[in-house]
């Protein structure tokens, strides 16, 4: 009866320190983490709803979300989320529409607001990474809130 019963202990005590190496080990590793650049240009009504969207999943994953919002126009309103997020401890940053980059528009061809082209999206990442905003070891994306193709890659 003794024997079982250090057994069971000797059990628990070795599943206890398994579970404290693992978080130990897994502590020790840097974390990828994730940087979202969202383009906002004229009224976002939906910009809260995407930050809340983005802080909830960078809790539920563990994993560090960054989020850039480039300004191209936005309305105060919008701003204003972005600052109030910015203020509760979110790693949120404005930063404005680069002034050598003059946002060429294509038409989305449904009627629906126009987005910005593929090549000044990759312009704009290449002018935040050589500004610092963006850093190689984050792994950027690009999310223009105009374009509904674009909203897929948001982990909603």
């Amino acid at each position: 009866m003794l024997e079982l019963l250090l057994l069971i202990i000797g059990c628990y005590i070795a599943a206890a320190l398994s579970v404290h190496l693992a978080y130990w080990i897994r502590q020790g590793r840097k974390r990828a983490s994730k940087h979202y650049v969202l383009i906002a240009d004229r009224d976002q009504p939906n910009m809260e709803w995407y930050m809340r969207s983005l802080m909830a999943f960078s809790r539920q994953t563990g994993n560090e979300v960054r989020v850039t919002v480039v300004d191209n126009g936005a309305s105060a309103e919008t701003l204003a989320i972005v600052d109030r997020m910015a203020r509760k401890g979110s790693k949120v940053t404005v930063h404005e529409w680069p002034v050598n980059l003059k946002p060429s528009r294509r038409d989305s061809g449904s009627g629906a607001a126009a987005s910005i082209g593929e090549s000044d999206a990759n312009q704009l990442m290449w002018m935040l990474q050589a500004e610092g905003i963006v850093k190689d070891s984050h792994q950027a994306v690009l999310i223009d809130l105009q374009n509904p193709a674009d909203l897929s890659k948001m982990p909603f």
